[in-house]
């Protein structure tokens, strides 16, 4: 098993912002992102839960794989360690959690929870996977195995998310959007108090930290120069503005379609 591991760890150069490797993964990402949720627009509530179940399941598998090979450290002697900045909470990580009340929360009982899900998942995840997609660098490293899976795992947070909307196109409202900024606010919360309760030890879920400076690139300069309230309200500002942006993108092209389709009848 420790062999298996040592060999996913394998190194290459480094793929930075517009890189070869990062072309290659956005060619990839963008004709899927368009096609599956056209392709599955009107699909089955059954077939709908489970692609997402399918895509649930290999994502969280690649996250064991990743959790293992930033575990192992191979050496003289071999040694195994992990540390607590790799749990998977940070804002990206959200997929593992809500795609699960989508999949398996029955939306007739409950469905203020599974709309807070579906406007999680369409509008801040696809926001946070789209901004790593085109900019990589904070999330890329010199291993393989952690360079494809990044790509995988942000692409998939595209994917998927513009899937969950265009499924649920017809039922998504700003009450959606409203909903998923309460649920951000509440994971925002439990990522401080998981910083705060690991404290001395290294964790940054979500990148607000307040004992670390940021790696967010401008929000490290912004908490060194003005300071951490300021970085965090700058922070979270960001995040909802562009998850409200692609609220309003997405919902846009949805009328757009709805009245193109009107003077084709």
């Amino acid at each position: 098993m420790e062999e298996f591991i040592h060999f996913l760890q394998a190194e290459m150069e480094e793929p930075k912002f517009f890189s070869l490797f990062h072309l290659i993964a956005l060619a990839i990402i963008i004709p899927i992102a368009i096609f599956v949720p056209y392709f599955f627009r009107n699909t089955s509530e059954k077939t709908y839960k489970r692609i997402l179940l399918i895509d649930w399941i290999i994502l969280l598998i690649l996250e064991v794989f990743k959790q293992l090979i930033k575990a192992l450290h191979y050496g003289s002697p071999t040694y195994w360690e992990y540390s607590y900045k790799d749990f998977p909470f940070a804002l990206c990580s959200m997929i593992y959690y809500f795609l699960p009340i989508i999949i398996f929360v029955n939306k007739e009982k409950h469905p203020k929870i599974v709309d807070t899900a579906v406007g999680y998942m369409a509008f801040i995840m696809v926001a946070a996977g789209l901004t790593v997609c085109i900019y990589p660098n904070v999330a890329v490293s010199r291993q393989i195995y952690i360079d494809v899976q990044t790509f995988i795992h942000h692409g998939s947070q595209v994917v998927l998310g513009i899937f969950v909307f265009v499924w649920n196109r017809k039922n998504i409202t700003i009450k959606t959007f409203y909903r998923s900024m309460i649920a951000f606010a509440i994971t925002v919360v439990i990522a401080t108090i998981i910083n705060l309760s690991f404290y001395p030890h290294y964790t940054n879920m979500f990148f607000i930290n307040p004992c670390f400076i940021t790696i967010v690139p401008i929000g490290n300069i912004i908490q060194d120069k003005a300071g951490y309230p300021v970085s965090l309200i700058t922070y979270l500002s960001v995040i909802a503005l562009a998850s409200f942006l692609t609220y309003l993108i997405e919902t846009s092209i949805y009328k757009l379609a709805e009245k193109r389709k009107e003077k084709i009848v």
